[in-house]
């Protein structure tokens, strides 16, 4: 895909977006772009009364009525005071998503806001993954931007063409929409055409030739860099386990990061609860997607900070040789876990990474898991924990900027008490109580000792069962952006 930025409307694009806000009336760029087509795009918001401007609105769609005339998209984008990025990638993302399969597109969307180049790269991102299309089941793993559209050009005026930044903001849109909707392509692939080897055979193709290093460990490396928590959730598959490793800039004391990647998740011998969840639990690997997906786009970018990424990949099924509850292993750091409950897997390979990348000196670790219901927040929220204020706090500015937002859980110290076992160190999931996102997030809190630490739980976001804010249901690729915008923010500064 090529994105474009132009200061007049492209003559040869297949579909015109434009937006108005709230009052009916037109933004920046819709008049402009849309002269050429002889459509009266003013007439056509006053007919349909149903459209007020609104984000939410349906958009309307125009099609063509002669020869080389473009589709035209109108999409509300909210009160024209408050409109800002959010805003603009949601209209965005709702218009491309109302005509897909199309070539050129072409939007103006990045003309509103008070931040050009905010808004552009919102435009950008949002027409990106509106064009989402899921991957076909019987064909091999095919990145979503390797298809349609195979251009997206943001219109602005002349002078932002030509500015440094706002060009700049085009290339980390196209970038981070591209990565997204590879992040969510992986997600939605059937689990039986995306095993753990197969994901990480992904992973490596995907980040060839970025100046990433990519490591596959083998099974004996596995085992002797103590990854007992991932050796016991993968007991029960025919499938091998995986752990790759991604090294980009800096080693010394870098950014960690650690995603969960379980490929199917059956819940082992206590078995997923409710088994309604059981058919989208292909979407278990989505957290370490998204960590491939944000270093691959952080080194596509040429960004000047250091990051390591320890991606452990198994899937959680039942067998005769499956791990028991009562079963106990260790992990990196020599803590052990006792196996209350199979269906806690995340945690337990989730600590494996912690614990590593801890051992290696990284400067702080950030693990990102669809662990529980996320606290309760929703589709529109993850859930954060951490023992640092600080790197909460960059992590949680980050999300806002990106629009990938979180919310950060409160964490008891003496919740700890609750997850000790008489047989280990600690149980990865209580028994008399029900379990929840605190006491996941208590439980690896313990794994990250005295180095700063957040967990970003995305249960609730990464996958959505039902359409919301112009995200159909399926995966979302979060917190790729989240974790992007760290990134960029620690190379900037």
């Amino acid at each position: 895909m090529r994105v474009t930025l132009s200061g007049r409307p492209d003559a040869s694009a297949d579909v015109v977006i434009i937006g108005f806000f709230a009052d009916r009336k037109p933004a920046p760029g819709a008049l402009e772009s849309t002269a050429a087509s002889g459509v009266d795009v003013i007439a056509a918001v006053k007919g349909t009364p149903t459209f007020r401007g609104s984000v939410d609105d349906a958009p309307i769609v125009i099609p063509p009525t002669a020869v080389k005339q473009p589709t035209i998209v109108i999409t509300g984008l909210g009160e024209r005071a408050t409109v800002g990025p959010d805003a603009i990638r949601t209209a965005a993302l709702r218009a491309a998503g109302a005509i897909r399969g199309r070539k050129r597109l072409a939007v103006t969307l990045g003309q509103a806001g008070d931040d050009r180049a905010e808004s552009v790269r919102a435009a950008v991102e949002g027409a990106i993954f509106g064009c989402f299309e899921r991957p076909r089941p019987e064909g091999p793993v095919r990145p979503a931007h390797e298809s349609l559209p195979t251009t997206v050009t943001a219109v602005v005026s002349a002078d932002d063409a030509r500015d440094a930044a706002v060009k700049q903001a085009a290339v980390r849109g196209q970038i981070t929409g591209d990565h997204t909707n590879w992040v969510r392509t992986l997600t939605d692939t059937p689990p039986g055409h995306l095993t753990p080897t197969l994901l990480a055979a992904e992973i490596e193709r995907e980040l060839a030739d970025t100046g990433v290093t990519v490591h596959i460990w083998t099974q004996k490396q596995i085992r002797e860099r103590g990854f007992g928590g991932l050796l016991a959730v993968a007991k029960g598959s025919a499938e091998p386990p995986a752990v790759v490793e991604l090294c980009y800039g800096d080693q010394q004391a870098p950014l960690g990061i650690t995603g969960k990647g379980i490929t199917f998740d059956a819940g082992g011998v206590n078995l997923k609860k409710p088994m309604s969840e059981v058919h989208w639990m292909k979407s278990d690997m989505a957290s370490a997607a998204a960590t491939a997906g944000a270093v691959a786009a952080a080194a596509r970018l040429g960004l000047k900070v250091g990051v390591c990424a320890i991606l452990p990949l198994t899937e959680n099924m039942v067998s005769g040789t499956a791990t028991r509850p009562g079963d106990v292993c260790v992990h990196p750091n020599d803590m052990t876990t006792e196996v209350a409950d199979t269906d806690c897997e995340g945690r337990v390979i989730l600590a494996d990474g912690i614990a590593y990348l801890v051992g290696k000196g990284a400067s702080g670790v950030i693990d990102i898991g669809t662990l529980t219901d996320a606290a309760g927040y929703g589709p529109d929220l993850w859930a954060g924990a951490s023992n640092s204020d600080d790197l909460m706090s960059e992590v949680l500015a980050a999300g806002y900027a990106a629009g990938d937002r979180g919310w950060q859980m409160p964490l008891v110290p003496g919740y700890v008490e609750m997850m000790r076992s008489p047989n280990a160190d600690l149980v990865n999931g209580t028994i008399s109580i029900p379990d929840s996102s605190v006491l996941a997030a208590t439980y690896l809190r313990e794994f990250a000792g005295d180095t700063p630490w957040v967990h970003i739980d995305t249960g609730s976001k990464a996958f959505i069962t039902a359409p919301w804010a112009g995200w159909p249901a399926g995966a979302t690729g979060a917190p790729l952006r989240t974790l992007l915008r760290v990134l960029e923010g620690r190379s900037e500064s």
